[in-house]
Formats: C-alpha cells, sequence, structure tokens
C-alpha cells in the first residue's frame, strides 16, 4: 500500500553500507557517491557498474531498499547534512554514518521512483527543447549579422 505519511527515519550507517571508493575498484550498478573531498554535497548514481574517483564515497543500499529511492532521499538531505558535518571544504568519512534517511514501505518506494522518473524525464526534454531554441538563437544571430 503506497503511503507517503508513513516512514522510518534511519541514520545510514543503519541501511547501507559505505566508505571512501577504492581506485581501480568497480562499484555496482545502484550505488550511490558523495563527494567528500572539496564537496558543495555532490551526490551521484552508478546506472551501470562503474570505478569511482577516490574523492567520492560509495554508499551502497541494504537490499529491500530501491537503490534509486535511496539516492533521492540522499539528494533530499544533503544540504541539510553537508552544512551541518562539513569541515571546511571536505566532509569526514566517519560523518557519513550520521546521513539521515527516511525509509518509506517497498510500495511507497517504487511509487516515488516512478513519479520522479517521470519528471526527470520532463526536465530532460524541457533541457533538450532550450538547447535547441540557444542554437536557432545563435543561429539566427549569425545570419543577421553577415
Amino acid at each position: 500500500m503506497i503511503d507517503f505519511h508513513t516512514f522510518e527515519r534511519v541514520k545510514l550507517e543503519d541501511v547501507a553500507e559505505y566508505g571512501r571508493a577504492k581506485a581501480g575498484h568497480v562499484y555496482p550498478a545502484g550505488t550511490s557517491t558523495l563527494q567528500i573531498s572539496a564537496t558543495r554535497g555532490q551526490i551521484g548514481f552508478l546506472h551501470v557498474a562503474s570505478e569511482v574517483e577516490s574523492k567520492y564515497a560509495v554508499i551502497i543500499p541494504q537490499s529491500g531498499i530501491d537503490p534509486l529511492y535511496f539516492n533521492y532521499v540522499m539528494q533530499k538531505n544533503v544540504d541539510w547534512f553537508v552544512n551541518r558535518y562539513k569541515a571546511d571544504i571536505n566532509i569526514q568519512e566517519s560523518d557519513i554514518a550520521e546521513f539521515p534517511i527516511e525509509i518509506h514501505n517497498g510500495d511507497t518506494q517504487s511509487a516515488v521512483v516512478a513519479m520522479l522518473r517521470q519528471i526527470d524525464a520532463k526536465a530532460d526534454e524541457a533541457q533538450h527543447e532550450l538547447n535547441v531554441m540557444r542554437d536557432f538563437k545563435k543561429s539566427m544571430l549569425d545570419k543577421m549579422m553577415v
């Protein structure tokens, strides 16, 4: 049953494995990344298995948690976390354990991911349209100034 109002608030360490990325190691698809060196709270997501630079922490949610849902929750909470735990321009690896995560039931996680994927698709579509318009404007200006 989808219920957006019922969730459990936990710390990241309770629901995920995390650590600093190691050079040459390939991390599985579904891994979230958090830049911890010279950071402003950049969060990434691995859609395919890949290597990750060592300036990132890699975070792999426990089974039963949708990895993309987990990433969206991290995006939602990253500003609060960075404001609280950033030391100079870095985040200490040990502080990642304190990252707040809200966990909904499986049906709600799936619904959230489906809705946010649609929003992302619409945003990508709008960005593409904007790029086309900018290219058209540049083309027209170039032709006007012959």
